[in-house]
């Protein structure tokens, strides 16, 4: 299968004036208000590089850094699988989807209850997410409940990197788990050296909005860009609360963040990967929450992309994601919608699948849902090949004004290029599905996972690197 996909038509929300008044703004942030980084380290490395400091811990950076660190960045990070394929691509208009991370809870799939997520239903839900073919990479997708909390981080991604070849993108607690991650990826890989010339996993890290680098923060992308792991560093803003109310303003500020962590980065190791973008949100003045099926993240999502591919940076993504506490109507409709902007919209590493409840629950049902509706988006978005022989005019003529097309050999050598064959949408007709026991999609949901756990199985790790991974997990929990 081609792991390569980029959309044929195209959405953008920005036009180009707007682009460059937002990344404007965005140097004025950076150079007049300044950002706070909360550690020494963080502070010298501006410093040294001719910033200015502003207080106690603000540092002014001028737009000269900005601009070198942007013509350092690599425009192109490759992920890996761990058989050593390249399989997503972060550049252009390219899109690759995978999973959120850290839901503290999951649907139970006997009761239907959320409850804490454990490491089983990590691995499980890896496995199911290994089998689904537009599924491109996995995060932890839960916080693992039954392990030592100060390492469930580490534990999470073991347990994803045993059930899937997929790319892994990562959470860590500290620089600690961080640098015990790289190890479990390193084993695998048979060195650090080999795991940063095919890196099969990618740290996900965040700025404090508004303005703010907490010391965590800080050291895990320093020794990110130290080691030349990939990593996403995205704010997130929530406009109304840690963000302006305006999209602009939003955009502005996320932009201006982003750059902090740039420039930091750059400086420490120029040509390091560093993925750009953003969760870029805004408050439901109702509910206080931060809205994962809101129209208002979208369109900020897909408006950071286009500022992405302005500035030549792989982008980070986010869809396929709902506030509904069950995999139901509005589960599906905000995944809809939110899968086909952010594939129109070329998203490079685009996260969230999965998501229900606002970022609280993860759904393995929804992970099937989510690699249904990518594919409908994908065909959607790779657009209508218009030449002399799709165009059939001498097809349309031999059959003339009272044949059909169903027995011609046209048909039968375009109709599964050309047509879309559903995975677990229903269409038969009303008799049939009736007979079939008159299933729901939810039915189908379950039963489609239920199929994957009980018949799929991974490429599993040697037994060599495996044995390495235990002492790694021993060695953090001592």
């Amino acid at each position: 299968m081609n792991r390569v996909f980029e959309p044929s038509c195209r959405l953008q929300i920005l036009p180009a004036d707007s682009i460059r008044q937002i990344y404007e703004a965005s140097l004025e942030i950076l150079q007049r208000t300044g950002v706070a980084i909360n550690t020494q380290e963080g502070r010298k490395i501006l410093l040294d590089a001719g910033c200015k400091q502003k207080g106690d811990n603000v540092i002014q950076i001028p737009s000269k850094l900005v601009e070198k660190a942007l013509k350092s960045a690599p425009s192109s990070v490759v992920l890996y699988d761990r058989l050593g394929e390249p399989r997503c691509f972060l550049e252009g208009w390219k899109t690759s989807f995978g999973t959120g991370s850290d839901c503290p809870f999951i649907l139970d799939r006997q009761t239907g209850q959320r409850r804490q997520c454990t490491y089983d239903d990590l691995a499980k839900g890896s496995l199911v997410l290994d089998a689904l073919d537009n599924i491109d990479f996995v995060m932890p997708m839960g916080i693992i409940s039954d392990r030592p909390t100060g390492v469930a981080d580490v534990h999470a991604v073991e347990a994803v990197m045993a059930n899937t070849v997929k790319p892994v993108v990562f959470t860590a607690h500290n620089i600690k788990t961080f640098q015990a991650s790289i190890d479990l990826a390193a084993a695998v890989a048979g060195g650090l050296d080999k795991l940063q010339a095919k890196p099969t996993v990618c740290l996900y890290a965040e700025p404090t909005s508004p303005l703010k680098h907490m010391p965590e923060a800080t050291d895990k992308l320093i020794h990110a860009a130290r080691t030349r792991i990939p990593i996403v560093f995205t704010p997130c803003p929530l406009g109304g609360a840690t963000a302006p109310a305006t999209a602009a303003g939003i955009l502005a500020l996320a932009t201006a963040e982003c750059f902090s962590g740039l420039v930091i980065h750059q400086l420490v190791s120029p040509g390091a990967p560093f993925i750009f973008g953003g969760v870029i949100a805004v408050l439901d003045m109702a509910t206080a929450i931060l809205p994962y099926g809101a129209p208002e993240m979208h369109q900020l999502c897909a408006a950071m992309t286009d500022i992405s591919h302005f500035l030549r940076l792989p982008m980070f993504g986010t869809c396929g994601c709902s506030d509904a506490k069950q995999v139901d109507a509005q589960a599906g409709m905000e995944m809809g919608f939110s899968v086909l902007t952010s594939t129109l919209n070329g998203q490079n590493l685009i996260h969230d699948i999965g998501f229900l409840a606002s970022a609280l629950i993860t759904s393995y049902e929804m992970y099937v849902l989510a690699d249904e509706a990518i594919g409908m988006a994908k065909h959607i978005a790779r657009g209508i090949t218009v030449n002399r022989e799709t165009l059939a005019v001498d097809v349309i003529d031999a059959v003339g004004h009272t044949g059909d097309f169903l027995g011609q050999e046209h048909t039968r050598s375009f109709f599964r290029k050309e047509f879309y064959f559903p995975k677990v949408v229903d269409r038969t007709r009303y008799e049939a599905w009736k007979e079939l026991g008159a299933k729901t999609l939810d039915v189908k949901l379950m039963e489609k996972v239920d199929q994957i756990l009980s018949t799929h199985k991974t490429v599993p790790i040697e037994a060599g690197p495996s044995k390495r991974m235990e002492a790694i997990i021993r060695a953090i929990e001592g």
